[in-house]
């Protein structure tokens, strides 16, 4: 700008001079014509030189004008430029600010006024305090002043407040400007709002390592902090917890979920409560938590037995009173131990050992269950081949008339003798079933065995029931009421002989479905019986809804009967609703004559369990059959 003024400036004197060299030079002509009246020679020569330099001059002056005009024109071309410049720069969402030496503020572009909330007037008014007004921070203020005063440009991200209170974020390039050989005369800052950037950066950097329901740690970041956790401190002195909500399914079902859902947070409230600053908690699935704690084990156990009793208390969620029960598995990091992956491996291996033992408990990784997590790996490789090579088998265990002890019925169970694993626990490889789908196949194949027994019994003038379990798997397939109908009608046999057996969270699953799919059960003629009865959400209008004819009794209730009034009490609720409703009840898990006389005093019609006899092959319980004669279930229910 200083070196278009001098420009300008010369230009002027270079048209003044010419000017006044004109003038001087008329003046001179006009001196040499008198001269030349008296002086003729000597006043030709004057007169022709003063010519001369009278035309010298004016093309000094034309020449001076010319080139003032140039400049003019050019002048003219810069300033639309600079206009069409600072219409761009107006328009435009980056910030342009322009500071003296002084901190005081030259220039402002209208961005500058949207963006911070003050006018133009307020920030190029005289004032003290920062440079500019809408720094949030004396440190962000400071650290672009030393940058500048430094000789340095300044790049950063820098905290703002507009006028009216509200915060934003700027990314700002501010840089000196000089002018000429002299030292800097201005700064130029240069910025950008990058508030909903940041928002947005932020937010996936919460969705890339925490879960939006809960807020905590998902299981992958999860992972990372346990990892870098251990990697610190070495692996002493920390815990993890693995713990599964149990029956949240079916509360998704019964409530929505939403419910469901407001369960959750609610869990990691107070996981988040309990567990404190001494470690982290963490969602690693869909209805299972994990909690990092600093602790020995003795702390573990103490913080899993507090999470335990705050979850069972009843709580208000979402419009329903629930209590929450949990399983939950510890593995405790060893002091040479560093791998993340496995000891939250660890700690689901004694999640389902937990879950074996029974709900709401605590187990602790041990080595044995290393084991035991092999063994089911080598079940799962074998169980189709066993299925194929015929190492199943079926076999049957009875259930009794409480008053006489006289065998009434007999329940089908499965069995598999591995030639490679030796004896394998149904509880082991029927989920295994369940989960690969051969369920379906061994289920037909159970179903078809025990119709041949019946068959067989009749003939032998053994006549006996059995009732054969449906899985979740089977009662949902389609064809479920024509595979039965043609077992029936295959081994032609009574089927009133058949009883089908559904637990009760089958049932309440789909109370609609369940009551449409059972009465066709019932057109075939079969039996229906409710299994574990009373470890769901019980109630008569539910059960007044399904065709059923008998109500098996969990063998919770059982086993505390005889120093539990409450579990008498819910026998005894049972009982009365099921001769209200014209139904049978069977007491599982009947291991003792004390437990038998006192479901006997309670009106309890039916017991099974070691009491009466374990599951045997059929020719074994042949043989009790004819040391007796049994109990027919239908004759003693005409009596």
């Amino acid at each position: 700008m200083l070196r278009w003024r001098w420009r300008r400036e010369r230009l002027r004197i270079l048209a003044l001079a010419a000017a006044v060299t004109v003038l001087a030079a008329l003046a001179a002509y006009q001196a040499s014509w008198e001269i030349s009246r008296h002086a003729p020679l000597e006043g030709l020569a004057v007169q022709n030189l003063t010519a001369v330099s009278l035309v010298a001059a004016m093309l000094v002056a034309l020449v001076s004008l010319g080139l003032l005009k140039r400049e003019r024109a050019r002048r003219r071309r810069s300033e639309i430029r600079m206009a069409r410049l600072a219409q761009g720069v107006d328009q435009g969402d980056v910030l342009v600010t322009i500071v003296n030496r002084k901190g005081r503020i030259e220039y402002v572009n209208r961005t500058v006024e949207s963006t911070t909330g003050f006018s133009s007037a307020e920030l190029l008014a005289p004032r003290s305090g920062r440079w500019f007004p809408w720094y949030a921070e004396d440190r962000s203020f400071e650290e672009v002043r030393d940058a500048l005063v430094a000789g340095r440009a300044y790049q950063g991200t820098v905290s703002c407040q507009r006028k009216d209170g509200t915060p934003f974020l700027l990314e700002e390039h501010v840089t000196p400007m000089q002018e000429g050989k002299e030292r800097t005369a201005r700064f130029v800052s240069t910025s950008r709002d990058v508030t909903r950037q940041k928002q947005v950066e932020e937010r996936l950097f919460q969705l890339d390592r925490f879960d939006p329901l809960t807020g905590v740690p998902h299981r992958r970041h999860f992972l990372e902090l346990l990892q870098g956790e251990l990697a610190q401190r070495g692996g002493g002195e920390l815990a993890v917890l693995v713990m599964d909500v149990e029956r949240f399914k079916y509360i998704n079902d019964i409530f929505s979920p939403e419910v469901g859902d407001e369960m959750l947070r609610h869990v990691a409230g107070v996981l988040r409560e309990l567990v404190g600053p001494h470690g982290t908690v963490g969602r690693l699935g869909s209805d299972e938590f994990g909690v990092l704690y600093r602790s020995s084990a003795a702390e573990a156990r103490a913080l899993a037995e507090r999470i335990l009793g705050a979850l069972a208390r009843e709580t208000h969620i979402a419009g329903h009173d629930i209590a929450v029960t949990v399983s939950i598995g510890v593995a405790l990091a060893a002091q040479d131990f560093s791998d993340a992956g496995t000891l939250l491996k660890n700690a689901d291996t004694a999640l389902s050992s937990a879950k074996t033992f029974g709900r709401n408990s605590v187990r602790f990784f041990t080595r044995e269950m290393s084991e035991r997590a092999f063994r089911i790996y080598e079940i799962q490789r074998r169980v189709a081949d066993g299925f194929r090579n015929g190492e199943y088998r079926v076999h049957y265990q009875p259930y009794c008339d409480l008053a006489s002890g006289r065998i009434s019925g007999a329940e089908a169970l499965i069995r598999w003798e591995s030639g490679a694993l030796g004896a394998v626990s149904a509880a082991d490889f029927i989920t295994v079933l369940e989960d690969s789908g051969l369920i379906l196949s061994v289920g037909e194949w159970v179903l078809r065995t025990a119709c041949r027994q019946i068959r067989e019994w009749g003939r032998s003038n053994s006549r006996l029931p059995i009732a054969v379990n449906l899985s979740q798997i089977q009662f949902g397939h389609r064809d479920l009421v024509g595979l039965v109908a043609d077992a029936v009608r295959e081994h032609e046999i009574d089927p009133r002989q058949l009883t089908l057996e559904l637990t009760e969270s089958i049932c309440i699953h789909d109370v609609g479905f369940a009551a449409d799919l059972l009465k066709k059960l019932k057109g075939v003629g079969v039996s229906i019986s409710v299994d574990d009865f009373g470890t769901g959400y019980s109630s008569l209008s539910y059960v007044k809804k399904l065709p059923v004819d008998n109500l098996k009794i969990d063998m919770s209730f059982v086993r505390d009967v005889t120093r539990d009034p409450d579990a008498a009490s819910i026998i005894t609720a049972i009982t009365s609703m099921s001769r209200g409703l014209g139904l049978k009840t069977i007491a599982e898990g009947v291991e003792s004559e004390e437990q038998r006389k006192i479901l006997h005093l309670l009106r309890c019609d039916l017991g099974q369990g070691f009491h009466f006899g374990p599951a045997v092959a059929a020719d074994v319980l042949e043989k009790r059959l004819g040391e007796g004669a049994p109990s027919d279930l239908y004759a003693s229910a005409a009596q």
